[in-house]
């Protein structure tokens, strides 16, 4: 419904805030060069500075990322279900009260 559609959106630009604020940070820290298509919502990564990083760290980073990713849908989610459980309480509400009208 309607206040599902709105969670949802209201989720996906919090998390584009956080992930154009990290761009934007690693970029004026000199750690990344990058070209950003709005559009497209797309980062290309053209340099990454990895001279302080060993092997081990860029799979600890990758792993991170990657669980980040996984809390997020994971938060999408359980947002999702609780919006679309507060529709069906107010759905029923609705009715309920609708019939109450009707009887008094």
């Amino acid at each position: 419904g309607i206040n599902a559609e709105y969670g949802k959106q209201w989720y996906q630009r919090r998390v584009r805030g956080e992930l154009e604020h990290i761009i934007i940070q690693s970029t004026q820290c000199g750690l990344l060069e990058c070209r950003v298509d709005e559009a497209r919502q797309e980062v290309f990564v053209n340099q990454m500075s990895g001279y302080h990083f060993t092997s081990e760290q860029y799979d600890y980073f990758l792993k991170s990322l990657q669980s980040w990713s996984e809390s997020c849908s994971a938060t999408l989610s359980s947002i999702q279900a609780d919006v679309d459980n507060a529709t069906s309480k107010l759905k029923s509400n609705l009715k309920e009260s609708t019939e109450f009208q009707k009887k008094y």
